[in-house]
C-alpha cells in the first residue's frame, strides 16, 4: 500500500429527521446519482478517519441554492467556517469571487489551520472527523451528486507506515499512532503533510489532487499547454469575448477537450477572437484588453496509488522524512534509540537524508523559463 485513497469513509445525508448513507454511491462514479441538500433543513455529511482539506464534487445536475453554510466540530460544537475557495477568485471582470455553490463540478477547501481544534464525533455510528454543509437560505434546485472524492492531510503514506519503518510496537504497545501516543497520529499526519508539500515543490511534480484556479493563457487554436503538469480534469474554461468571459463546453463535439497524456487544451470549435490590436492616441491606448483571454480552472495530480513508475519511491521518501521529524522532536526516552541499536539513530537518519535528497533529485521534472 503505498497511501490513502480518495474516498471518504462515510457520505451521508440528513432531510431533517434521518440519516441515509450514501457512501458507496459516492465512491463509485458509475453509481446511483443522488440529490443532496433538498431543502433548506437538509445536510450533506463528509466523514474521513484521519483530517482532510479537499472534497471534490462531480454532479450529475447542477444546483441553484442560497448561500451555503459549512460548519466542523470544533471541540463540541458545530462551528460555520469559511472554506478556501472563495479566497482564489478575484477576477474583477466575472462574476465568480464566492465560495462553490454546488452549481458545476467543482472543489471545495479546508485548510487544516482554518479548522483549529477540529475533533471527531460519532454520527450515524461512525466516529471520524466531519465537515457539514446545508443551505439554509433557501434551495431552487437541488443537486444532483455522481462522485463525491477527497484529499487527506497524509495522502502519499499513512501514519501506519511510518509506525513500522520505526519499528514502534513494542514501545507503545499499539499497531499505530493514536491520541495517547507521543507523537499523536494527528501529529503524524502533519509530519506527513509537511513532507508532501517538500515532495512537491522540490519534483515540480505532485501525487494528489490539486486545483488550478483560473490559469490565464494566450489563445491558441493549435491547442494550449497547460502550466501544471498531470491535468486530469478541467472544470472550466472561459474566453474574453471584448466585454464578459464567456463559459465554453468540454466535449469532442463541443468546443474543446482536455488531453491528458500531454496535458493539453485542444479546441473542437472554431472560434473568431477580437483582434489583438494597438493604437496609440492622445489619449488611449488600445487592444491590450485582449491579452490572455483564455482562463482554465483544473485539476492536476498523479495518484500515488496507482503510479506504478513512481509511486512507491514516493512513498518511500515521504515515509523516511516524517520518521526523521519523529526522531528529531518527540521524546521516547531513548526507548526508541535502544530499538534500533544495531545502527545508531544518528547514523540512521543521515542514511536516510542521503536517500532522500538522492531521490528527490531523480524526480525533479525539467523545466524549461
Amino acid at each position: 500500500m503505498a497511501g490513502t485513497g480518495r474516498e471518504f469513509t462515510k457520505v451521508l445525508t440528513y432531510n431533517g429527521s434521518a440519516y441515509s448513507d450514501v457512501t458507496l454511491e459516492a465512491q463509485s462514479p458509475g453509481g446511483t446519482a443522488f440529490s443532496i441538500l433538498e431543502a433548506t433543513t437538509h445536510f450533506l455529511y463528509l466523514g474521513l478517519d484521519s483530517k482532510f482539506d479537499m472534497a471534490i464534487f462531480d454532479l450529475a445536475v447542477v444546483g441553484e441554492l442560497g448561500s451555503t453554510k459549512w460548519e466542523y466540530l470544533k471541540t463540541d460544537t458545530w462551528t460555520e467556517f469559511i472554506p478556501a475557495s472563495a479566497r482564489f477568485a478575484r477576477d474583477p471582470d466575472d462574476s465568480e469571487g464566492t465560495q462553490y455553490g454546488f452549481d458545476k463540478d467543482g472543489v471545495e477547501l479546508f485548510p487544516n489551520n482554518l479548522l483549529s481544534d477540529w475533533v471527531t464525533v460519532a454520527i450515524s455510528g461512525s466516529t471520524l472527523y466531519w465537515v457539514r454543509v446545508s443551505s439554509p437560505v433557501s434551495v431552487t434546485i437541488a443537486p444532483t451528486v455522481k462522485q463525491i472524492q477527497c484529499r487527506p492531510i497524509a495522502v502519499y503514506v499513512t501514519s501506519k507506515q511510518v509506525f513500522e519503518l520505526l519499528q514502534l510496537k513494542n514501545v507503545t504497545n499499539t499497531t499505530d499512532f493514536t491520541t495517547a501516543t507521543v507523537p499523536t497520529k494527528a501529529t503524524v499526519d502533519e509530519f506527513i503533510h509537511e513532507a508532501q508539500a517538500y515532495i512537491d515543490m522540490n519534483t515540480r511534480k505532485s501525487w494528489r489532487p490539486n486545483i488550478i484556479f483560473e490559469e490565464y493563457q494566450q489563445f491558441n487554436l493549435n491547442g494550449i499547454k497547460l502550466d501544471v503538469p498531470d491535468a486530469y480534469k478541467c472544470l472550466a474554461l472561459k474566453i474574453w469575448t471584448g466585454s464578459t468571459w464567456e463559459l465554453k463546453a468540454q466535449g469532442r463535439q463541443a468546443d474543446y477537450f482536455l488531453v491528458q497524456d500531454t496535458g493539453m487544451i485542444q479546441f473542437a470549435r472554431y472560434f473568431l477572437l477580437p483582434a489583438r490590436l494597438s493604437s496609440y492616441g492622445a489619449t488611449q491606448f488600445g487592444g491590450g484588453e485582449f491579452a490572455m483571454p483564455v482562463k482554465i480552472t483544473y485539476l492536476a495530480g498523479k495518484d500515488v496509488n496507482t503510479d506504478m513508475r513512481q509511486g512507491g519511491i514516493i512513498a518511500d521518501i515521504t515515509k523516511k522524512m516524517a520518521a526523521m521529524e519523529i526522531m528529531r522532536t518527540a521524546d521516547f526516552g531513548n526507548t526508541v534509540v535502544s530499538g534500533m541499536d544495531r545502527v545508531s539513530a544518528e547514523s540512521k537518519m543521515q542514511q536516510w537524508q542521503e536517500e532522500v535528497a538522492d531521490r528527490l533529485d531523480g524526480l525533479r521534472a525539467f523545466e524549461v523559463f
